[in-house]
């Protein structure tokens, strides 16, 4: 991953829910709503990038169920958590409250959904002219499989961490958080 596309993920999916979570009131469900969202983005922009890599239908196939799989366990996990947070926690109700949330009158869903699916766009469309080689597209795509393996377990580990003692939301959000940071670094190599 290249320093400006770090940066990037600090600031898009780490630094935004942090100041969201101290300024604008969110819980952990409205930044693991915000993750999620964008998470969803990539899995709708995953099969246009696996055409541009020239991946083999089989191939296709096996990639995007992994995806898939893996998006889906992330939901699982994210929504246990809130679960053992707040027993009482309501789904709809809460997924209702992170659209109509306002801000400078502003309904966020309404912004903040478009803009997370615009930038996905834009990094498919700057990725298509910045990198020629299928080889290195898929490279790329097989690491952020390999990212969101590594979230998928730090979820798990703070799911375990939460079964067995009372934390706090702000600690819970904070090692979510860090386990978000953490998956900018993870280094690539060439079994991928």
């Amino acid at each position: 991953m290249r320093h400006q596309e770090k940066i990037a993920v600090l600031i898009g999916d780490v630094a935004l829910p942090l100041i969201g979570f101290f300024f604008w009131d969110w819980g952990f469900y409205f930044i693991a709503l915000y993750f999620l969202i964008d998470q969803f983005a990539k899995q709708v922009f995953l099969l246009p990038r696996l055409v541009s890599a020239q991946v083999i239908l089989p191939q296709k196939a096996i990639i995007f169920a992994k995806s898939m799989l893996l998006f889906l366990f992330q939901i699982l996990m994210i929504l246990l958590i809130n679960y053992q947070l707040n027993p009482q926690f309501n789904l709809y109700h809460e997924s209702i409250n992170f659209i109509m949330y306002k801000d400078m009158g502003i309904q966020q869903g309404f912004i903040l959904v478009p803009l997370l699916f615009a930038a996905e766009w834009l990094k498919l469309k700057t990725d298509n002219k910045a990198i020629k080689s299928s080889d290195i597209k898929r490279f790329k795509i097989n690491h952020v499989l390999k990212q969101a393996q590594i979230l998928l377990s730090i979820l798990g580990l703070l799911l375990g961490i939460i079964n067995f003692t009372l934390i706090p939301e702000f600690l819970v959000v904070f090692i979510f958080l860090i386990g978000i940071g953490l998956t900018a670094f993870v280094p690539v190599t060439k079994k991928e």
